[in-house]
């Protein structure tokens, strides 16, 4: 009841964010213009856009296996379809769900700890965020060097370094075992110690999930591949851009992915409505691109991405015979994990 509770919640705050942002945007809106928008846009683009988006998910999923310490119970056929499989899930279900079931999910089929799995996925997200703010960063000292987008570097940098910082000192320098072996003798938490012993077991198969931080060339591998599979989404958004007959510079691709990056964090409703649609508006309004082509451009580029990574989903489930009951099953379970 409490989780259930708790999940009424996280949808509710989710639709009233995303309501919010959908009336920042409909707000003064042009819609005889958003649908001209749509009528210049050149779709023999997508030709390219969709190879091209499926490499760089498949460069993502060789990333994850290398963040695995290239576990070689771990296909990259496997990898490749449960790290895509997972952030459908993530856009059409609240509070991380697909992150949760690809921890499950990949944790039973190869027989390793999901814990294990789950901390692997946290430094996978952790390293995605660092390879966007290094974009960020770029775009911002090469072109747009306004305070509030110069602060925005700044708070993504403590954020994700800072993340990354803390999770190294904590893997690298605290003893977990040591910590709760202290607690529990202390008499106020004689009658915890089953409880201590169960989460310090916990946490340390959580910190197995970066073991990658002992392995300098696995790391530097993620870090590389990481780099260049949101080099090529900035290529397919400068690509999308041309394709409505605006021409200008690259930085205005990093821009984008930078912004649309940091919108999927703010909790929203189903496949982040609202959030990332403004996220578009805001990153090419630096380059006065109005409301109307910059939202005709997000939809664009936010429909082809979903029906792409949706496509894989249901070709990756229908090959292993998975029906949505087990996929619900599988989700269900995780429960214990959150």
């Amino acid at each position: 009841m409490i989780k259930q509770l708790k999940n009424h919640k996280e949808k509710i705050i989710g639709l009233i964010i995303s309501i919010i942002f959908i009336i920042l945007i409909l707000w003064n809106l042009d819609f005889k213009q958003l649908v001209d928008t749509f009528k210049v846009f050149n779709y023999k683009i997508l030709l390219f856009f969709v190879p091209l988006y499926i490499l760089s998910l498949y460069i993502r999923g060789i990333r994850w296996k290398y963040i695995l310490c290239n576990d070689k119970k771990l296909t990259i056929k496997e990898s490749f379809f449960s790290f895509t499989t997972g952030n459908t899930l993530n856009s059409y279900l609240p509070a991380r769900a697909g992150d949760f079931w690809r921890a499950y999910h990949v944790g039973t089929k190869i027989k390793e700890s999901k814990m294990k799995i789950l901390g692997s996925i946290i430094l996978e997200r952790i390293i995605d965020g660092i390879s966007v703010l290094l974009l960020l960063l770029f775009a911002v000292f090469t072109y747009f060097k306004h305070k509030w987008a110069i602060n925005l570097a700044e708070i993504s940098s403590a954020l994700f370094i800072g993340s990354f910082v803390i999770l190294y000192v904590i893997y690298k320098f605290v003893k977990i075992d040591s910590i709760f072996e202290k607690l529990s003798n202390i008499p106020l938490f004689f009658k915890f110690k089953i409880i201590l012993e169960k989460t310090s077991e916990f946490i340390n198969k959580f910190m197995e999930g970066f073991s990658v931080l002992n392995n300098p060339k696995y790391l530097f591998t993620a870090f590389l591949l990481s780099c260049c599979a949101w080099n090529i989404e900035c290529l397919l958004t400068y690509m999308l851009i041309s394709g409505f007959g605006m021409h200008f510079a690259f930085s205005a691709a990093f821009f984008v992915i930078s912004f649309l990056a940091l919108s999927t964090v703010i909790p929203s409703s189903s496949i982040f409505v609202g959030p990332y649609q403004y996220a578009y508006i805001l990153a090419l309004g630096i380059y006065h691109i109005d409301k109307s082509n910059a939202l005709g451009i997000a939809f664009i580029h936010q429909f082809v991405i979903m029906a792409t990574i949706t496509a894989i989903s249901i070709l990756y489930f229908t090959m292993t015979n998975t029906t949505l009951n087990d996929i619900q099953s599988e989700i269900e379970k995780t429960e214990e994990y959150k």
